[in-house]
């Protein structure tokens, strides 16, 4: 009795999901749609009906599992979704779960695969996402599947019943029922993961799905599933030099090589060869990912709309070249990925999301990172125009996270002239922008771009403090000294890498708190400031520089010279 009450429960939530899509789902729908057979056109998006049959990656199938259905079309297009879901390429493990439904449109556990590729909140495919679980559900009360996969649709029913937390427990009392399910087991950890704290601590959940992984680890050592989640389970940890080179990285290298026609798992490299400070290896990899998401594009007949894995991949490669001092390589991929042009159809796709707030955005970032005498204008001038047509006004928050960085711009270009009081005044705008642009966060919630309102909000309050202790060490006498309380704060809101990005600001902020010391003639102060940004983020350049400055004012010119030459390294030369 207790399953069956689940699953009535389930209803409940299955019929409220109608409010989370993009079309509005009235009370009169729901009776039209219980009054008609089902097809399945219903949980095919047109955008995925029209495409040519997707490709096997056979190479990435590493948790084989024994799926009811009617043919073995239908079996292995769910094989290959579950496979791609823990790879991370939800799109494509979509499209395989509407070929497993075309095949067999009673597979209980290809709507359970369409139900997860699609959880991403408010996403353009919700309608879809909500007609899949509602078949789910009807499957399990006409007992479809097995004991065990029914178990699978219940633990994902309540992670729309209740969120991911309930499903990590549903999916741990699968493992416990069935022990030699190692997927129930990994799901189990990752949906249970907690993350990190505002102090860059790992929570108790986190520290918990990290000891369950690694015991999976050590008894499957070389199982590509096993590998992809520990290294992201890792992606956003605060550590760098330490743990992630010593015990992430070079499990990243080995997912690499396994699949290395892959583009998802080239991309995992580039992120960690990155955040170890590899950037040379970072930039290989991510051209390499560039290579391969395009032409599979191509192959496909996709654009960037379908394949955000590309946007990721591009705007990362972007970052790593800057990250060499190759910053006019690094501004073409920009300028470029500025410039793509959204199909207002397709408004609300994670590429179109990735575009709007990133892409749009990646030139005036470079420029402000660099921060030479006329990048200040040419990054104003390369953000779009307040009336630009694609920025949707109607629909997107970015509106203010671009008129945000105007500002920030426009401060930092006046500091640069002398004009302290025209560049306070641009700082106090940047706070307005960033408190609308804080108040739109209900609005937030209910879009799909919610990740990246977070990334923007984050960048926009460590820009604010790291403005107010440029403005103050512009000063004279005691107000220059406000400058450290200010730059100590922006140390601490700027972020950590998310979605397998680098953070919004491409430089560690604590450089600041190095030109200060330095401002204050105190040398061993800034060296240890810069230190700081070089354990945030190994070979930055711009710590690197500001280290060798700072030893060299302590009057330790082998060191300095020694931090030379890796600059010199860095940089290829």
């Amino acid at each position: 009795m207790g399953g069956w009450c689940r699953v009535f429960r389930v209803w409940a939530v299955v019929l409220s999901l109608g409010a989370m899509s993009a079309v509005p789902v009235t009370a009169q729908d729901r009776d039209l749609a219980s009054s008609l057979p089902f097809t399945v056109d219903e949980v095919i998006h047109p955008a995925i009906a029209r495409l040519p049959p997707p490709d096997f990656f056979k190479e990435i199938e590493a948790l084989p599992m024994v799926i009811t259905a009617r043919n073995e079309t239908a079996q292995r297009h769910v094989v290959q979704g579950m496979s791609l879901i823990n790879a991370g390429w939800d799109f494509e493990a979509y499209r395989h779960f509407c070929e497993a439904v075309r095949a067999d449109r009673d597979c209980l556990m290809a709507y359970w695969g369409i139900g997860l590729a699609l959880a991403a909140p408010n996403n353009e495919f919700t309608p879809q996402r909500v007609n899949a679980i509602s078949r789910m559900v009807d499957l399990i009360e006409a007992e479809a599947g097995t004991a065990l996969e029914r178990d699978y649709a219940l633990a994902l029913a309540s992670m729309y019943a209740s969120g991911a937390k309930s499903s990590a427990r549903e999916f741990s009392l699968l493992a416990r029922r069935y022990p030699n399910n190692l997927q129930a087991k990994l799901l189990a950890a990752y949906l249970g993961r907690g993350g990190y704290d505002e102090f860059g601590e790992a929570t108790v959940a986190q520290e918990e799905a990290i000891e369950n992984m690694r015991l999976y680890l050590n008894l499957h050592p070389d199982n590509l599933a096993v590998l992809t989640f520990w290294a992201v389970l890792h992606a956003e940890s605060p550590d760098a030099i330490e743990m992630l080179t010593r015990q992430v990285l070079p499990f990243a290298r080995k997912i690499a090589r396994l699949a290395p026609e892959f583009p998802p798992y080239q991309h995992l490299l580039g992120h960690f060869e990155w955040r170890c400070g590899n950037h040379r290896l970072a930039e290989a990899a991510f051209a390499r990912a560039a290579d391969l998401y395009a032409a599979h594009m191509k192959k496909h007949k996709l654009t960037f709309h379908d394949c955000d894995g590309w946007v990721r991949t591009r705007l990362y490669h972007a970052a790593a070249l800057y990250s060499q001092g190759r910053f006019d390589e690094a501004m073409k991929i920009a300028k470029e990925m500025a410039a793509l042009q959204i199909d207002e159809k397709r408004f609300g796709s994670p590429g179109a999301d990735l575009v709007l707030w990133e892409a749009r955005t990646l030139p005036a970032r470079l420029y402000a990172a660099r921060g030479w005498e006329a990048d200040f204008d040419a990054g104003i001038a390369s953000l779009p125009a307040k009336d630009d047509p694609q920025l949707f006004r109607e629909r997107t928050m970015s509106i203010f996270y671009l008129e945000a960085m105007r500002q920030y711009l426009g401060s930092r270009r006046e500091l640069h002239r002398g004009n302290r009081k025209l560049a306070g005044d641009f700082r106090t705008a940047l706070s307005k922008t960033g408190v609308l642009l804080l108040n739109a966060q209900e609005k937030a919630t209910r879009s799909s771009a919610i990740s990246e309102y977070v990334r923007a909000l984050r960048c926009l309050e460590a820009l604010s403090a790291e403005l107010r202790g440029l403005v103050a060490l512009a000063a004279d006498g005691s107000e220059r000294r406000s400058a450290f309380n200010w730059f100590k704060s922006a140390v601490s809101k700027q972020q950590r890498p998310t979605m397998l990005m680098p953070p919004p600001t491409l430089y560690p902020m604590e450089i600041r708190l190095g030109e200060y010391h330095l401002r204050m003639d105190e040398p061993q102060k800034a060296a240890e400031a810069y230190w700081e940004g070089l354990t945030r983020r190994p070979n930055d350049l711009a710590s690197l520089s500001g280290y060798e400055r700072a030893l060299a004012g302590l009057g330790r010119t082998d060191d300095a010279a020694r931090i030379a030459k890796q600059i010199r390294l860095v940089k290829g030369n």
